[in-house]
């Protein structure tokens, strides 16, 4: 039986490609997959798919985000738009088996920590089997690509706050409600101002004001299934303002 091996770290994609008499193994180096974010160095993890058949195992391999990692969830995703979940703990060599349709799925998984971040990092597509699939199958088409290519989807350059004034909010997005709590911070009585803006992929923006005690929290709605745009400033009363955060949220893609 035909076996294939797809190894995800961060930046790094190992991939084992069959050849027609033996498994022959290739090793390339490239940026981040399309439609995947790009994962801050300290919180890299690792997937190792297999499919054999219909079947895809997906591996926790570890990484530099383990101790950090709260879980991974994983989607496969047929050609007609059917999806299958899964989810993987932080354990090393903890695996799950998805049933795939061996027609060139779409395997999509979104790593999320404990301190509320998350970022999807894997977006691979798995090998077209012939004598399971019919011949005329149709390639599934990711419905949030267009959105992803907004310009508005570009966060802007965040500035670093010295350490004594530092400040720390939490983004948390649940299908269509974008949650934003502040979390504290050395600059926490010194906050004069602190603005929290949600930017649609249509370049439209709705900004609150957010308090400056811990679990103070804003609420916006999401414009759309895909993703929004998170950013903040905040001004302190000795007249110092800071773009402090800019981040973009995946809504629904990978629940």
């Amino acid at each position: 039986m035909r076996r294939w091996k797809l190894f995800i770290c961060g930046l790094l994609i190992l991939i084992a490609v069959p050849a027609f008499s033996a498994l022959a193994t290739e090793i390339a180096e490239s940026s981040p997959s399309l439609g995947t974010d790009d994962v801050p160095s300290n919180l890299t993890v690792s997937v190792q798919l297999d499919q054999e058949g219909k079947s895809i195992t997906a591996t926790f391999r570890g990484g530099k985000g383990q101790s950090l990692l709260k879980k991974i969830n994983l989607n496969v995703i047929y050609p007609d738009g059917t999806k299958v979940n899964g989810v993987l703990g932080n354990v090393v060599g903890e695996s799950v088996v998805l049933q795939g349709s061996g027609c060139g799925d779409q395997v999509m998984g979104t790593s999320y920590y404990l301190n509320g971040q998350s970022y999807a990092f894997l977006n691979e597509k798995m090998h077209y089997i012939s004598g399971i699939c019919p011949a005329d199958y149709s390639p599934y088409t990711d419905p949030c690509a267009e959105i992803a290519a907004s310009p508005a989807m570009n966060p802007d350059p965040v500035q670093d706050i010295p350490q004594n004034k530092s400040v720390i909010i939490q983004a948390n997005v649940d299908i269509s409600t974008i949650e934003v709590q502040f979390r504290g911070g050395f600059g926490q009585n010194m906050i004069k101002t602190l603005q929290v803006s949600r930017i649609g992929p249509d370049g439209s923006a709705e900004t609150k004001n957010l308090g400056n005690m811990i679990g103070d929290e804003v609420t916006f709605t999401a414009t759309n299934n895909c993703m929004d745009r998170i950013a903040a400033n905040v001004s302190f009363i000795d007249g110092t303002r800071y773009h402090f955060y800019d981040e973009v949220l995946h809504i629904s893609r990978y629940q």
